[in-house]
């Protein structure tokens, strides 16, 4: 017999044995135990079968997917998903204790407010992250509606902290999330097609088809493809074709717009277009799929934007601090995890090619990737992408001018495409984030909004007003009408002195980083950051902190940023002795600009203007 028949007869063997493995997980699928009354289930919503039946026919896929953050998005509270020493938890916040103990595999936490005695214990049955931050949800007696535990957990400190100072928000915001907020708006992004399902009151009765992001999250229903590939001959016929098979989505076949919406279902800031679709929507999960050219019941919240004016005005009636809350004044998104907005309000979207997956892969494809693990804890970048190349793949042309068109040298950091086109102007999970909307830096922005422009995020030491000359001089852009302190004040300083706290939570990152450092100079960062550390925010003073253990002779500096304000002075006094006594270069100078004297100290009369002028407006980042 001819060798190609034999060839034909193994991949014929090879797609029925497969498709047994796959009737194998479709039995195991409905076959589940009796599913558990005080947390939401994972359910038989029509067309979903979950991740484990497209496990046997892709374990490439499945594999890589399974190493991912979108995984574990929300996963069933085990001892191997939550938080190491779960069972030793002790802590207080806002007037109670809590105290979690193990049963089995279970765990349970009890609340004695003050004075007071320990309440019956809760059941952990739910965790949200795993990446950057984990926040638990308990259960609360009513049906499956949960209520979120008052402190998360951030995974690279391995430390606990109340859960409203784990976001940008006001100080004297004491809860963020109310029983069933879970139930009524996380989950609309953290699983795989879920279904609020409200029942009266506070009960829900929630439902998903998987929890965390799923295959079927981007691909859609898996059912009608499984079914129909039970047929060895029609997966023959595909595979020998170039023919898309029609039962399943594909996001990396698609066209820009329809491919970037696959994530932007989740990665957006969206809302519904009316009280009907809402209802439908939290009965019985969204009506978009992957594929679809808009989200149907919703739409991508763009504030500039001429669409959906009326459900707009709705929202600037009934929410006024809707907008502020997550854009710009020119409507950039400000807040991490919606950067669909950012992508869709891109020069390069326009062309209908750029999407989410010009830079990311959902899977392992690329030749050169790295392991499964780097690349889920690297924001599933493709080879390169974390470099100019993620710009060149289609600006080809600007390889042979770079440094005439960044007046940059070529190694410099300011020759990166990232830094001056995607600069880091949105914030979440405590950090700040490269903005996803590709832009080019100007001082308008920065006048007019309030948004740390490129070119001064890099010179921290240089004025606003240094950075508007250079523009005008390099790229013929107006000198826009500056204040005093625009042409004499350092921008870094006036951001982390007068900013709102979204411009200073930025700036405290910002001091942080090292092409920062190299180009603007570490010895005068010392005094901002340690002042910093008493910042009426607790993401502000994280992020200080975090930048002051990248200086010299602080890389060990301990410190609880979430301290009462007798405690932080303490610790911000102990730092400034150190910084004094033990590590400042006295050879040392300081800029002007800068505001430091000589001695390393503060220019009291300008620290003290600057520091009244601080714009003290609440910013609550809604993440």
């Amino acid at each position: 017999m001819s060798r190609s028949w034999w060839q034909g007869l193994f991949v014929i063997v090879a797609v029925a044995a497969a498709s047994v493995l796959t009737l194998i997980s479709l039995r195991d699928f409905q076959r589940e135990s009796v599913p558990p009354e005080n947390r939401p289930i994972q359910s038989h919503i029509a067309g979903y079968v979950s991740s484990n039946a497209c496990r046997a026919c892709h374990p490439g896929n499945y594999a890589s997917w399974h190493a991912s953050f979108h995984r574990t998005m929300t996963q069933v509270a085990t001892p191997e998903s939550l938080p190491p020493d779960m069972d030793k938890l002790e802590l207080a916040f806002n007037g109670r204790e809590y105290k979690a103990e193990r049963r089995g595999d279970k765990f349970f936490v009890r609340t004695r407010p003050e004075n007071g005695s320990y309440a019956e214990p809760q059941q952990v049955v739910l965790v949200t992250g795993s990446h950057n931050l984990q926040i638990l949800w308990l259960d609360t007696g009513e049906g499956r509606t949960l209520q979120q535990f008052p402190f998360g957990y951030i995974v690279a400190d391995k430390m606990w902290a109340p859960v409203t100072e784990t976001f940008l928000i006001p100080p004297n915001v004491k809860e963020y999330y109310s029983t069933g907020a879970w139930n009524g708006a996380c989950m609309d992004c953290h699983v795989t097609q879920g279904q609020s399902r409200f029942v009266a009151g506070n009960k829900w009765d929630s439902q998903v088809a998987e929890f965390g992001i799923a295959c079927e999250a981007c691909h859609s229903e898996g059912r009608e493809h499984i079914e129909g590939n039970r047929n060895p001959f029609r997966r023959f016929k595909i595979h020998l074709t170039t023919k898309s098979d029609p039962t399943v989505t594909n996001p990396a076949s698609l066209k820009g717009p329809e491919s970037g919406l696959a994530c932007g279902q989740c990665h957006s800031v969206w809302a519904f277009n009316g009280m009907a679709d809402k209802i439908d929507f939290n009965r019985y999960g969204a009506v978009f799929r992957p594929g679809a050219g808009d989200l149907s019941q919703r739409f991508v919240v763009q504030p500039n934007a001429p669409d959906h004016t009326e459900q707009k005005d709705f929202i600037r009636r009934t929410e006024p601090d809707f907008f502020q809350n997550r854009f710009w004044g020119d409507g950039m998104i400000r807040v991490t995890g919606r950067e669909f907005n950012a992508v869709q309000a891109s020069p390069c979207f326009r062309g209908g090619e750029f999407s989410c997956i010009s830079c990311h892969e959902m899977h392992l494809d690329s030749p050169g990737q790295t392991d499964a693990k780097t690349w889920a804890r690297t924001a599933q970048l493709k080879p390169k992408m974390d470099s100019d190349s993620a710009c060149l793949q289609c600006h080809k042309d600007m390889t042979a001018r770079l440094v005439a068109h960044t007046h940059h040298s070529a190694e410099s950091s300011g020759s990166r495409c990232y830094n001056c086109h995607m600069p880091r102007t949105t914030f979440g999970l405590l950090h700040a984030m490269r903005s996803h909307q590709v832009s080019s830096p100007t001082v308008h922005e920065s006048i007019a909004y309030g948004r740390p422009n490129a070119c001064n995020l890099c010179h921290l030491d240089q004025t606003v007003g240094w950075a508007a000359q250079h523009l005008h001089a390099w790229y013929n852009q107006p000198v826009p009408e500056l204040s005093e302190d625009d042409q004499a004040i350092a921008a870094g300083v006036q951001w982390i002195l007068k900013g709102d706290a979204g411009q200073r939570a930025l700036i405290a990152w910002g001091m942080g980083w090292e092409s920062a450092q190299k180009i603007a100079g570490r010895d005068w960062l010392y005094p901002y950051l340690i002042y910093t550390l008493t910042d009426s925010y607790a993401a502000v003073r994280f992020d200080a902190w975090k930048s002051l253990r990248t200086l010299p002779g602080f890389s060990d500096f301990s410190f609880t940023y979430t301290a009462p304000d007798a405690a932080l002075g303490e610790a911000a006094t102990r730092a400034y002795e150190k910084w004094l006594g033990e590590v400042r270069n006295v050879n040392a100078r300081y800029r002007p600009e800068t505001a430091i004297d000589s001695d390393g100290r503060f220019r009291k009369d300008v620290f003290q203007r600057l520091r009244s002028a601080r714009d003290e407006k609440p910013i609550f980042l809604a993440e």
